[in-house]
């Protein structure tokens, strides 16, 4: 029975038989023949160089592409999780006075926080989810007495 090749077994015979015909030729005939096609040299080198550089790049930076990744996916999940914090403006204006007020967070709060006038409604809103996230919200919510929070 004859030996029957597929496609995909001619085509890497093929390209077994090339890589050995360039590796056969020496350096200045695979250049002469380059140059015979219209090859520029300078600028072949330029890109391949590149190419390679672009590659090292990005094998030495896929651990913080992998970190950025799940670094996002931790930011979406924290955009779409609900908030206890309240619907409106003024609402949440209040709720973050309380905070800001009560002396047991003083660590939380900086200078800015304090400027309360200056702060817009967003980042008043911004600024209790992340402190919801935090779980601090809620220890806010334990030392309110039930007469303040009606």
């Amino acid at each position: 029975m004859p030996d029957r090749k597929t496609d995909e077994e001619k085509l890497e015979a093929l390209i077994d038989a090339l890589a050995d015909s360039v590796l056969e030729e020496s350096d200045v005939e695979i250049m002469e023949e380059l140059r015979m096609k219209g090859v520029d040299m300078d600028v072949e080198a330029v890109r391949l160089k590149a190419m390679m550089l672009d590659t090292v790049k990005a094998f030495r930076q896929r651990s913080l592409k992998a970190t950025r990744a799940a670094y996002d996916n931790e930011i979406e999940q924290m955009e779409e999780k609900p908030y206890a914090i309240p619907e409106t403006a003024p609402e949440r204006r209040k709720l973050f006075t309380l905070f800001t007020t009560n002396p047991r967070f003083d660590q939380f709060v900086t200078a800015h926080y304090r400027k309360l006038e200056e702060l817009t409604d967003d980042d008043i809103k911004t600024y209790l989810e992340d402190l919801a996230e935090l779980g601090i919200l809620q220890e806010l919510d334990r030392d309110e007495p039930d007469d303040e929070k009606e």
